[in-house]
């Protein structure tokens, strides 16, 4: 998903302006969430379809990274494990310790976390229903690790194969976005089945993009991101499952292949480094906000004030940058060099 830039080996070219895209999609996905936490449902309407824009550009730069790169699968999968899982530790430990009494059994579901098994089974009643109770935000990297997994042994398929899983995929999620007017499903056991065509067609969709990516209109950084920024803050229409699926289906791929370059200067290191943190941020949100009620004094009104949410747009970028900076980067380049 976002974070998959970071795999791509120094002589490969990295697109930092895809970086500054993720950013923005990994910030819409912050605001969505904490002003739908905080009482104030519609405000970012649409941050959800920051997912499908990770899973379009996860196909993207993983094809641009693999798709004509002599490496086996082990090594392919060892990369990705170094990647995405000691973020996905972390979120899940602090969301035991945090959240453990909500979601029995606690060992089975923290074993389950740590090892990105989705929970299938009936849960308790009363529990929360997340495939991943401890670390919710979990569900998009299990399809994506799944969905990049199975993707490495077929990466050189025919377009006319991809177009083939395009049309079943769109097919399974028209059928859901009819039945609850939009895509925002896939994270529970009953939308399970939705979830993984929602991602495959994504993540397919960047797979074709990066094929055809030379047909892409030319330009810059800010026409792309104000179009995802504008995708994303829109609000809820009348027919809003077509309005998800242009944006998927369309407007996503479109921005993706017009982020295929590399800002120079200053602007290219703000791409950078923003990119840098997007994973951590996405990773530690839920675990972040969770931190902040159990300090809140007042319980769980209908309603968090103001200052609460400014508080947790400045807090959860502090810790996503702390565990970047001084525990996924280090753990990741010692496991990096276990796989040599």
């Amino acid at each position: 998903m976002l974070w998959t830039q970071r795999v791509i080996e120094q002589k490969t070219q990295r697109f930092a302006a895809l970086d500054g895209l993720r950013a923005v999609a990994a910030a819409g996905v912050l605001l969505y969430h904490v002003t739908d936490w905080s009482g104030r449902k519609g405000v970012v309407a649409h941050g959800y379809l920051a997912v499908d824009f990770f899973f379009c550009l996860s196909g993207f730069v993983l094809a641009h990274a693999f798709q004509r790169r002599d490496i086996g699968w082990l090594s392919y999968l060892w990369i990705r494990v170094v990647r995405i899982w000691p973020m996905l530790v972390l979120a899940t430990f602090m969301g035991a310790i945090l959240t453990a009494r909500h979601s029995p059994p606690v060992w089975l579901n923290l074993t389950r976390g740590l090892l990105l098994i989705p929970r299938l089974d009936p849960t308790p009643y009363g529990t929360f229903p997340s495939l991943f109770p401890f670390n919710p935000p979990a569900w998009s990297l299990f399809f994506e690790v799944l969905i990049s997994a199975l993707w490495f042994p077929v990466r050189r398929m025919p377009s006319a194969g991809l177009a083939t899983i395009l049309i079943v995929c769109f097919a399974v999620m028209l059928w859901g976005a009819l039945g609850m007017h939009g895509i925002e499903t896939g994270w529970d056991r009953a939308t399970f089945w939705i979830g993984l065509a929602r991602s495959t067609f994504s993540f397919t969709l960047g797979w074709l993009a990066w094929r055809y990516r030379h047909r892409a209109p030319g330009s810059g950084l800010v026409i792309p991101v104000v179009l995802l920024a504008a995708a994303l803050f829109a609000p809820l229409t009348p027919r809003n499952e077509f309005y998800d699926l242009a944006c998927v289906a369309l407007l996503f791929p479109v921005l993706v292949c017009m982020g295929a370059h590399d800002p120079n200067g200053r602007l290219g290191a703000l791409c950078r480094g923003a990119g840098d943190l997007s994973y951590p941020l996405y990773a530690l949100h839920w675990a972040a906000w969770a931190m902040m009620m159990r300090i809140y004094a007042q319980g769980e009104p209908a309603w968090f004030p103001l200052w609460f949410c400014g508080a947790a747009l400045v807090f959860t970028p502090l810790i996503a940058w702390i565990a970047s900076q001084f525990y996924d980067a280090p753990l990741r380049r010692w496991l990096s060099g276990l796989g040599r």
